[in-house]
């Protein structure tokens, strides 16, 4: 071991990553504890269905929603690593390394994405409601989505958007979002993003699966797919580890764990990162899909 390879630092930095690209997971409705777990554990989210509202009638034990769970099984264990041998880890400067950390996160994150994503088929959330070529996407297909949503009775104040890259890309150039002027702000045309449009929170993925129905992009509310994420239960033999993390986002609650060990054997060391999680349809009316013909 260098003393450029600070255990503490490096794990940090894979987490930071790891949030980052997982900006899109927070479209949807999450149970992120820092508890930790088996592989195979369950996990039970609560949602409210049918909330109606009535006359008074001299009581308040009177029911106008019905509370059902969904059941998240915690049955997807990922992980990364990388290897460096004794000679690459003398002549790696801690850029490098740090450069190291900041690919696994994402390339971690990316897995534990297209995973959740996967859930997205129409035989769950029913037929694309917007279906043409990505470059032929404006305000037009936006604005269908959102109106497929509003009247499903989805609370609108809480909706995403999720876009490949080419789709993003055809939006980026509809002249009334580039336009800072009509947009109301410059990031389309300054930076490439669009952080609000319609009502929506937009993100750009190049990790959407096409799970077999050519999918681009969706619209979805928190609670139309449950996610569950908590830190794996280690056993740790003694002297076995020379770095053991688990480290938890603060503001998102999204954590994963960090491991390092060298092999003698092979003269390695061996620094892994992971994410135990789980997922499942929820209110399956809050998510509208977008397809390519």
């Amino acid at each position: 071991m260098t003393l450029n390879f600070n255990d503490g630092i490096y794990a940090q930095d894979v987490l930071n990553a790891f949030v980052a690209t997982l900006a899109p997971l927070r479209a949807f409705s999450r149970d992120l504890s820092g508890a930790t777990a088996a592989v195979g554990n369950a996990v039970y989210v609560p949602r409210i269905d049918a909330v109606t509202a009535t006359t008074f009638n001299q009581s308040y034990t009177g029911t106008g929603g019905t509370v059902n769970t969904i059941t998240v099984s915690l049955d997807k264990h990922r992980i990364q690593t990388i290897d460096l041998t004794d000679v690459q880890q003398l002549n790696s400067s801690a850029a490098k390394i740090e450069n190291f950390a900041r690919q696994q996160g994402q390339a971690l994150a990316k897995i534990v994405l297209q995973d959740i994503w996967s859930v997205i088929t129409t035989t769950n959330f029913g037929a694309a409601v917007v279906t043409t070529a990505a470059s032929n996407w404006s305000k037009t297909q936006v604005r269908a989505l959102r109106k497929q949503l509003s009247q499903s009775n989805v609370d609108l104040s809480q909706v995403s958007l999720v876009l490949d890259t080419e789709t993003h890309d055809a939006l980026l150039g509809d002249s009334t979002i580039n336009q800072a002027y009509a947009y109301g702000g410059a990031e389309a045309i300054r930076e490439g993003r669009i952080p609000r449009l319609m009502g929506f929170n937009v993100y750009e993925s190049n990790v959407i699966p096409l799970n077999s129905i050519s999918l681009t992009a969706f619209a979805c509310h928190p609670d139309a797919i449950a996610v569950a994420m908590r830190n794996i239960n280690t056993v740790v033999p003694d002297g076995v580890y020379q770095g053991l993390e688990t480290l938890t986002d603060r503001a998102s609650g999204i954590s994963m764990g960090y491991r390092r060990y060298y092999d003698g054997g092979t003269g390695k060391v061996y620094a892994s990162v992971e994410c135990l999680f789980g997922y499942a349809a929820g209110l399956t009316p809050g998510l509208k899909i977008a397809t390519v013909p």
